[in-house]
């Protein structure tokens, strides 16, 4: 809803008939098994779109929308004591954020390669929640445990390189490198690194 009514907004304020706006959707997903035998896995999605409305022929003003969300699955059994065994655990978190900022763009739209750079503030709003599974090892049965969810939020700065690949005079293939961190904290910005693919269309 609120991604919504900012894209309207933007639309509102500048009509595609007064400069190049440019739309993106991207998307990514990464799998990771570990474990003795690779049975634990951490599989992380994401998603995103932005728009960015061209002042001059290189340089927009950029907002964007990102979620991903990020489940790690264990199922090493550890020993609570002679009754009771931790089975299994699950832990889902969802972190998206809405942002506005520069786009700075290095080559013409007609190129065949186009390379780009985003800089600037997002809203990152964090989402946490974790549930185990227990079992009786006198009855056999099993129950499931949910802790509280924990929600932040966070002042961040979001950053990105994109690699445009033209495909015909309005759509393109895109690459992206992006990351996003608590504002100021410059050194985690290496922490939250995603690679994702999609399209761009010229409008």
């Amino acid at each position: 809803m609120k991604k919504g009514l900012i894209f309207l907004i933007f639309f509102f304020i500048f009509p595609s008939g007064h400069a190049l706006i440019e739309l993106n959707g991207e998307y990514g997903v990464s799998t990771q098994k570990y474990g003795a035998n690779r049975d634990n896995e951490i599989e992380a999605t994401t998603i995103g779109g932005s728009v960015a409305l061209y002042l001059f022929d290189l340089t927009a003003i950029e907002l964007n929308y990102s979620q991903t969300e990020t489940v790690t699955s264990e199922t090493n059994v550890l020993t609570i004591d002679s009754t009771y065994d931790l089975i299994g655990q699950e832990n889902n978190v969802l972190v998206y954020s809405y942002g506005i900022g520069i786009r700075q763009a290095f080559a013409s739209r007609k190129a065949r390669f186009r390379p780009s750079m985003s800089l600037g503030y997002a809203r990152q709003f964090i989402r946490d929640t974790t549930q185990a599974t227990f079992r009786n090892n006198i009855t056999g049965n099993t129950f499931i445990v949910n802790d509280d969810v924990t929600k932040l939020r966070d002042d961040s700065v979001f950053g990105s390189f994109n690699l445009e690949l033209r495909l015909t005079n309005t759509v393109s293939l895109r690459g992206s490198v992006k990351t996003i961190f608590r504002a100021f904290d410059f050194d985690k910005a290496q922490d939250n690194i995603r690679y994702l693919l999609g399209f761009s269309w010229y409008l």
